[in-house]
């Protein structure tokens, strides 16, 4: 019995290797064998690195969903939820391009990485938003109050209060 390794190295694609390390197995080191021995994987994380590539993908359609309706729900304005709907994947797909043009391999670390930070952009879109609104309704409220005959103030939230006189 015999066994061997093989690494990967610094920067180099795993899925390539591993694609790479099969056909030479196939090709070249299984036919010159002696009838009757053959070689067995016994680890092969091909099937691993497939496998978390499509959970990542299912998640963040299921997250993409979830905040899609979250955000319509919540934020009640269709407008304003794009904002924070459209964040994500323009954010995500950015992310890849730095990550393609850095040399940084999509692995499990690098995934995970992006996935917690969707949870951050997300939060932070919505902080944009909802603080927009409120700048918005401070500027309506000040453009009514500056009418020529408008007895109108505005509180501290933006809001049209009448004085009585």
């Amino acid at each position: 019995m015999a066994g061997g390794i093989v690494i990967v190295r610094f920067g180099e694609n795993v899925l390539n290797v591993i694609e790479r390390v099969k056909e030479k197995i196939a090709k070249e080191v299984q036919p010159s064998l002696p009838k009757g021995v053959k070689i067995v994987t016994t680890y092969d994380r091909s099937d691993l690195i497939h496998r978390s590539i499509a959970t990542l993908k299912e998640e963040i359609i299921k997250l993409t969903i979830a905040v899609s309706v979250v955000c319509l729900i919540f934020l009640f304005h269709l407008p304003s939820a794009l904002v924070v709907i459209l964040t994500l994947p323009v954010a995500i797909v950015i992310s890849f391009i730095c990550m393609y043009y850095l040399g940084v391999t999509s692995n499990i670390m690098s995934l995970g990485g992006i996935a917690i930070a969707i949870g951050a952009m997300v939060d932070a879109s919505i902080i944009m938003v909802e603080n927009a609104h409120k700048k918005l309704e401070e500027w309506e409220c000040l453009v009514v109050a500056e009418g020529p005959d408008s007895p109108a103030v505005c509180d501290a939230g933006g809001k049209e209060r009448v004085e009585s006189m």
